[in-house]
C-alpha cells in the first residue's frame, strides 16, 4: 500500500520518478508517470511539470517565470476540479518541474492556486505562487485598480497576471492585430516583443489587454520605444529624441522615413499618450 510523505524531500533537491514511486511505495514509476497524480486516500495533488516536451507530445505552455507557474490542464480535464477545488478542500498541490524530459524533477514544495481560466474546447490554464510566504497579489504595483480587478471574468483575471510578464493574452492580441513587425513587417514571431505604448502601470484593466494598446517590434525598436527614445506621429511616422544622434540611428539601422505600416483603429489615442508621457524629445 503507497504511503506518501514529503518528510524526506528537500525543496530544491533534484529527484527521478523511480526514486520516489520507491519511497513512496508504489510498485513501479508507471503509477507516476503522468503530469497530475492524485493519490488515492490523500489530500494530495503532485503535479510533474516538464517545460519542453517530445516532439510526439501534447505541447502543453508550461513555464515559470516570477516565482509562479503557468501551465496548461489535461486535455480531458480529468485533474481540473480537483485543483479548483483545492482552497477550499484544502488539498495540497506540490510541484516537481523540469526544463527537459531528460532531466530530474526539482522539487518545489507545497504551491498555491492564484488563478484559472477552466475550457471545455482546450486545455484549461492555471497560475500558481511558488511560495505562500510571496503570494502574488494580481495587481501588486496597482493597489487603485483591486476593485475593479475582482469585477472581472476569470478569463481576463488570468490573462492579465499573464500578460503583466510579458506573456498571455495580450502578446497574442498584438501578434493577431499587426501579423508581423509594425515598423519593419518581420514576422519571425521569435524575434518580436509586444510592447504597450500606454505603460501597464498608467493603463485600466481594460487598456492592459487591448491590442490597439500595443505594438510588435523587433528587439532594437522595442528597446527605443519602452525608453521614450522613439515615437510615432498621428500619420504613423517615426520621430526619434534628441538625445539620439544621427550616428546612433544610422548605427541602429534605423532612418527618418520608418513608418508604422497600418494605423489601426484605437491606436492614436495610445500613440498620443506615449508622445506626451512617456518619449523624451
Amino acid at each position: 500500500m503507497p504511503s506518501i510523505s514529503f518528510e524526506k524531500l528537500t525543496v530544491g533537491q533534484k529527484y527521478e520518478r523511480p526514486y520516489l514511486s520507491e519511497l513512496w511505495g508504489y510498485k513501479g514509476h508507471q503509477a507516476i508517470s503522468s503530469g497530475s497524480v492524485m493519490p488515492a486516500g490523500t489530500n494530495y495533488i503532485i503535479l510533474f511539470i516538464t517545460k519542453e516536451k517530445q516532439g510526439w507530445e501534447t505541447q502543453y505552455q508550461n513555464y515559470i517565470e516570477s516565482n509562479k507557474l503557468f501551465i496548461d490542464g489535461q486535455e480531458k480535464h480529468g485533474s481540473d476540479k480537483r485543483i479548483v477545488d483545492s482552497t477550499k478542500s484544502g488539498d495540497e498541490i506540490h510541484l516537481f518541474y523540469r526544463d527537459l524530459h531528460r532531466d530530474p524533477f526539482e522539487y518545489y514544495g507545497n504551491i498555491e492556486l492564484l488563478a484559472y481560466s477552466l475550457h471545455t474546447d482546450r486545455p484549461s490554464e492555471f497560475i500558481f505562487s511558488l511560495s505562500r510566504e510571496l503570494a502574488f497579489d494580481p495587481l501588486d504595483d496597482i493597489e487603485l485598480h483591486q476593485k475593479e480587478y475582482k469585477t472581472l471574468p476569470k478569463t481576463e483575471q488570468i490573462n492579465l497576471q499573464k500578460s503583466r510578464i510579458g506573456q498571455g493574452e495580450f502578446r497574442k492580441r498584438v501578434i493577431n492585430l499587426w501579423g508581423g513587425c509594425s515598423v519593419t513587417g518581420i514576422n519571425n514571431m521569435g524575434l518580436l516583443k509586444a510592447s504597450h505604448s500606454k505603460p501597464w502601470r498608467d493603463c485600466s484593466n481594460t487598456e492592459r489587454l487591448d491590442p490597439a494598446n500595443g505594438l510588435l517590434l523587433t528587439p532594437n525598436l522595442d528597446h527605443l520605444y519602452d525608453a521614450g527614445l522613439i515615437t510615432f506621429d498621428d500619420l504613423g511616422k517615426i520621430v526619434f529624441s534628441s538625445s539620439l544622434s544621427q550616428g546612433d540611428i544610422e548605427r541602429l539601422g534605423l532612418d527618418i522615413k520608418m513608418s508604422l505600416r497600418k494605423l489601426p483603429k484605437g491606436l492614436l489615442t495610445f500613440l498620443e499618450y506615449h508622445r506626451d508621457i512617456v518619449f523624451k524629445p
